[in-house]
């Protein structure tokens, strides 16, 4: 069997643009004889959505899908979900082509939209995924004890009666992710899985998606997210999308080498050390290989030492000239850039090697 859950190759969707001019400029005329053919007649006045997206997603990872509004992200869901058709390209979802086995792909995938909609207010938490259950075609003993146990999952067991209009957006997302285990499908799709949630319950849903979902229970989980926070704390690979293309994949720490192949260090040492000492420490540490720059800040109270080095650098070797010379370490600081700088520098930059 193969590791991939999903896979698309050269996947391409485009929009034509001049229906948004059309009825901009004048709302009644598209739909005239004249407004239609001004539509259709003008076939390069297209907006590609997607453009050639290549991407391998495999099974019991967490992915995230990275990009600016109206890069793609979206319309990459949709079609994976069945709801729109790509122009040209494939998709396939645990190996079922998205066009000519979409009932296949819909037993492997459910997706947890941005926005709780489908269940009906007046209903009880219960009743909306009973209803669903009943939808789903599941045995109604088996449907009645899995609407239970995810109740119980989500922390929702103590409002299971509360009709769903008194539910918050919190504890509505919750819903909504209990609505997609029904089926215990194999691959669970979200647009935006935190938004709205308070710090605390937001917290919660990363960890039950990070280590029950995936971990414990192997599903794949496909996450599309502004919250660069999120993406780097819980997903196992990123890839950034930027006008319908790809341009990085890998895991946040790998993508974080786009903007700087090299590390930064801080020590803080204490003043009271010997001045000669740490002339020759200065001296020792610059020689080794992989150190870039070194420079030395003193006051009354301390000394700090500024690090750069290369990537693979092993830090205990400075450690052990530090040693030698009897210097004492207060403080160790250390930067590397956040995944949020390294999206801003590649949006801004360009694509770059994948």
């Amino acid at each position: 069997m193969s590791k991939t859950a999903i896979e698309t190759v050269n996947l391409v969707k485009q929009y034509p643009a001049v229906l948004r001019n059309v009825r901009n400029r004048h709302p009644w005329m598209a739909w005239q004889v004249g407004g239609l053919r001004e539509i259709f007649s003008r076939k390069k006045n297209f907006i590609r959505a997607l453009n050639g997206v290549n991407l391998k997603i495999y099974r019991g990872e967490v992915f995230g899908l990275l990009g600016p509004n109206g890069a793609g992200k979206t319309t990459l869901i949709k079609i994976l979900c069945t709801l729109v058709l790509p122009d040209s390209g494939e998709a396939y979802v645990n190996g079922y082509n998205v066009i000519r086995e979409s009932s296949r792909v819909l037993r492997n995938l459910q997706a947890v939209l941005g926005d709780p909609r489908g269940f009906d207010w007046r209903l009880s938490a219960k009743q909306n995924l009973e209803f669903y259950a009943t939808l789903y075609g599941l045995p109604r003993d088996y449907a009645k004890k899995r609407v239970e146990e995810l109740l119980d999952l989500m922390g929702l067991s103590d409002r299971a009666n509360d009709m769903y209009q008194r539910f918050s957006t919190g504890m509505a997302r919750k819903l909504q992710l209990c609505r997609a285990l029904l089926l215990d499908t194999p691959i669970i799709l979200f647009d935006e899985p935190t938004a709205g949630l308070d710090p605390a319950s937001a917290v919660d849903f990363r960890r039950l998606l990070k280590d029950k979902l995936a971990k414990s229970e192997g599903r794949t989980i496909f996450i599309a997210t502004h919250n660069m926070w999120e993406a780097q704390t819980i997903c196992d690979r990123v890839a950034v999308i930027n006008r319908g293309e790809i341009i990085a994949c890998g895991s946040p720490e790998n993508l974080k080498m786009y903007i700087s192949p090299e590390k930064n260090y801080v020590l803080t040492i204490d003043g009271y050390c010997d001045a000669l000492k740490m002339k020759e420490f200065m001296n020792e540490a610059s020689g080794l290989c992989g150190v870039k720059d070194l420079r030395l800040q003193a006051d009354n109270a301390s000394v700090r030492i500024s690090i750069r080095v290369d990537k693979d650098f092993v830090f205990s070797e400075i450690l052990d000239i530090m040693v030698k010379y009897g210097l004492k370490i207060k403080d160790v600081e250390s930067y590397e850039p956040s995944l949020e700088e390294v999206f801003i520098a590649l949006i801004r930059g360009g694509k770059q090697p994948i």
